[in-house]
């Protein structure tokens, strides 16, 4: 007797549906994204404790970035020459315990150079601060700039607070006296007198007493600049 072989059919292939996804990959997703969240959790933490000790070391992030700011327009502060009947030609910086006003080339907004204006101003509470205006100085007479200080113009330019808060606000400026041959401090200084620049510029500040000191140096002053401004006071 024959017997007709069987025919040998092919097994169905189990498919996975694209629409889905099987238990041990939605394992695997979830253990992927616990770890995410974990070190997420984990870097915020440090970062607040990162933050929590520089406020107890008593650094402020914002006050060091206005301070490297300010200290960079100080450093392009440049010989702005004004004309006045009385001195002739001098260049441009005004400084006192109320203001402190000069010519920089590095100005908070914009790229033009700027008239400079730092005032102490009294705030509501008693408190006081220092503040920093800029207005762009185009090609400004002295007068224009006089004018600009008196109106009050300087506040339609850009403008920062620098201190804040405070009880105690000093300023002092130590620059070359061409009368007495030396370096020397002092309270306030003109540059239509001194024929200079100062080279440094130091403020005190502080609650109770100026305890706290910011010195910005500028580096436009030089010897040879000093004899020319001796031989040729005026000019």
């Amino acid at each position: 007797m024959y017997f007709a072989p069987r025919a040998r059919g092919r097994r169905p292939r189990r498919c996975r549906s694209s629409n889905g996804y099987t238990l041990i990959e939605v394992l695997i997703a979830a253990a992927i994204f616990s770890s995410m969240v974990s070190l997420a959790a984990m870097a915020l933490n440090q970062g607040l404790k990162q933050y929590q000790g520089l406020m107890e070391k008593g650094l402020n992030f914002w006050h060091y970035a206005r301070y490297v700011w300010i200290q960079r327009s100080f450093n392009s502060a440049t010989d702005y020459y004004i004309y006045t009947n009385l001195d002739g030609w001098t260049p441009y910086f005004i400084g006192n315990q109320d203001l402190v006003s000069y010519v920089s080339l590095s100005p908070l907004a914009g790229e033009r150079p700027v008239v400079v204006w730092l005032r102490k101003e009294q705030e509501s509470d008693g408190k006081r601060s220092l503040v920093y205006y800029e207005l762009p100085v185009d090609t400004k007479t002295v007068e224009a700039i006089e004018r600009d200080a008196i109106f009050a113009d300087y506040k339609k330019g850009s403008s920062v607070k620098l201190l804040e808060g405070l009880d105690a606000l000093e300023v002092s400026y130590y620059g070359y006296d061409v009368g007495q041959h030396r370096y020397v401090w002092s309270r306030d200084f003109d540059a239509r007198k001194k024929k200079l620049l100062p080279t440094l510029v130091k403020v005190g500040y502080g609650n109770g007493e100026a305890k706290n000191f910011l010195i910005f140096g500028i580096n436009v002053n030089s010897t040879m600049k000093m004899s020319y401004n001796e031989t040729l006071p005026g000019l």
